[in-house]
């Protein structure tokens, strides 16, 4: 009888010493063992290069009252430069610029009245887009396991290493009681999640 409660306190206490020890090895070695994967970070900066047009209708305008502007009429007068000049379409271009933005504004006059603009910017500020993703290339699909098994029937001992992958689980063992090897061969059934 007291050959048994050794044997079971021995067993117990080698159970307790090794969950313990590969409890207190996986805490800390499970960030070089199992590390998270990484983020990682794509910066994409895209400069504005191409020019932003805004329609714009033609506005309407405020009729205020006839001036007039006496001049001196020159005694030769080409009517047809006149002409030519009221006819034509006179453009007007301004441009605003800083350091983040510029922008242009094209006025066309005809026959003395306004005849359309139109307006053109371009954001001279980068934009920068950050895209952060998970590095999902690192999978675990194969283990090392370690344990022990008793045998109260025999009251025997052994000592077992199994390696496992997603279908298979293989191991060996020694029985220093009988002293003796053990294998083992296992394969997958169905999955639990």
């Amino acid at each position: 009888m007291t050959n048994i409660n050794t044997y079971i306190a021995v067993g117990l206490t080698s159970l307790i010493i090794l969950l313990g020890s590969g409890a207190y090895i996986g805490w800390h070695l499970h960030k070089s063992l199992k590390p998270c994967p990484p983020i990682i970070t794509n910066t994409i900066t895209v400069h504005d290069t191409i020019p932003h047009y805004i329609t714009q209708y033609k506005p309407w305008y405020i009729q205020g009252e006839n001036t007039t502007i006496h001049d001196t009429i020159p005694k030769d007068i080409d009517t047809l430069t006149i002409l030519h000049d009221y006819y034509d379409k006179h453009i007007y271009h301004r441009v605003w610029e800083n350091d983040t933005l510029k922008a242009s504004v094209t006025d066309t006059i005809t026959r003395n009245k306004y005849a359309g603009s139109g307006f053109t910017y371009q954001i001279k500020v980068p934009f920068t887009t950050i895209n952060n993703t998970v590095d999902k290339s690192i999978h675990y699909t194969k283990y090392v396991y370690a344990g022990i098994t008793y045998d109260i029937k025999i009251k025997s001992l052994s000592f077992n290493a199994y390696f496992a992958t997603p279908i298979l689980l293989y191991g060996v063992g020694y029985a220093p009681n009988t002293n003796s090897f053990s294998a083992t061969l296992s394969a997958k059934i169905f999955k639990i999640k």
